[in-house]
């Protein structure tokens, strides 16, 4: 950094030495743009390296006492609020859809939105989400990346099935609902001999993801046969309808269940809770902010399916939902949202799951 940077930086501080600072931080892969927030309102921007440490070391030097560095989560991840909570500093990590927005879109820099990330931590108007360890953090992205396989070798048996479609041959019955054989007898449809390698190509890919999600999946029950989850696992699949798939990504997205005190905040940060809307005489409506854990959402609302048909509890529950809203989809949600709250208890509670009898 120059030194007139590091001059100009000490003049700001040095008159408020005794107030507290915000500190917003704009964080990209290859550089942090900082702004610092005085009491009196007035801001002193500078850019350092995209490094956690840099940056600590840093403020530190400024002599200064930071009431809380806030920034956006993003592709960065959680390293640089780590880094600075080990510097005794407090951290906000803003998510981006909870961030205020004004109604008219202005001028935007890197500049000006570390300012505005400082100027609304002053005035308390962002709320933080959790933020994981470095452990937790390796869970999740293990966890996911065993979705990721699953999407892509879905998405590869789609390109396969489109390519038959493309070159005018007929779908097997095999390949249609891809059999065990399916490959076999794929490669023994008649076909020009660039076709086949095409498919041939295509079956490779197919194979390789196949057996990255194997290993995957080995890995990740390793991890759950430790002591720190096999307890919770076992006691979230006494759930009818929940299995190693949703009970592990449960664990490992809700990570720290305990830090949730009530059901809202837990339907809220799945993006399960609706949001009301609501004037004069018109009767109250909602719909699900488009937000949260969508993977584990959508694994909850498939559970929600299974759930009914093996449970009457939520079988009546789902009944009574349906004949009051009429739509199936809803229904269900609501079930799902249900659901979560429950898997939640389970996991503070650590116990099984207790049917409710019904008259």
């Amino acid at each position: 950094m120059a030194k007139s940077t590091l001059t100009t930086l000490s003049n700001f501080v040095e008159s408020f030495s005794d107030h507290e600072f915000w500190v917003g931080a704009d964080v990209h892969k290859r550089s942090y743009h900082i702004a610092l927030y005085r009491v009196d309102g007035k801001v002193q921007t500078f850019v350092c390296p995209a490094c956690p440490s840099v940056l600590l070391e840093k403020l530190q030097s400024l002599n200064i006492t930071i009431a809380s560095l806030v920034y956006e989560a993003g592709p960065t991840g959680f390293s640089l609020a780590r880094m600075i909570q080990s510097g005794g500093i407090n951290v906000i990590v803003a998510a981006p859809s909870r961030i205020p927005r004004p109604v008219l879109h202005g001028a935007k820099t890197d500049r000006l939105d570390c300012i505005k990330l400082a100027e609304y931590a002053a005035k308390g108007m962002i709320k933080p989400i959790a933020v994981p360890n470095k452990k937790e953090e390796a869970q999740r992205c293990l966890i996911r990346r065993r979705h990721l396989l699953v999407d892509s070798i879905r998405k590869c048996k789609q390109r396969i099935k489109g390519k038959l479609l493309f070159l005018g041959i007929n779908e097997p019955h095999a390949v249609r609902n891809w059999t065990r054989n399916a490959s076999d007898v794929l490669l023994s449809l008649p076909m020009d001999i660039n076709a086949k390698l095409t498919f041939e190509s295509l079956l490779r890919e197919l194979a390789f993801l196949q057996n990255e999600l194997k290993t995957t999946t080995k890995n990740l029950n390793n991890i759950l046969r430790e002591e720190e989850f096999k307890k919770t696992v076992a006691c979230l699949k006494s759930v009818p309808g929940v299995g190693s798939v949703v009970a592990s990504t449960f664990c490992m997205e809700l990570f720290r269940p305990t830090r949730f005190t009530r059901a809202e905040e837990v339907a809220s940060y799945l993006g399960l809770a609706p949001m009301v809307y609501h004037s004069g005489e018109r009767s109250p409506s909602g719909r699900l902010r488009p937000v949260g854990q969508r993977r584990l959402r959508s694994l909850l609302i498939e559970a929600a399916w299974i759930w009914k048909s093996r449970d009457e509890y939520a079988k009546q529950m789902y009944n009574r939902l349906l004949g009051k809203v009429g739509i199936p989809q809803k229904a269900i949600v609501a079930v799902a949202r249900k659901l979560a709250v429950i898997l939640w208890k389970l996991c503070v509670e650590q116990r099984n799951y207790r049917k409710t009898v019904t008259a």
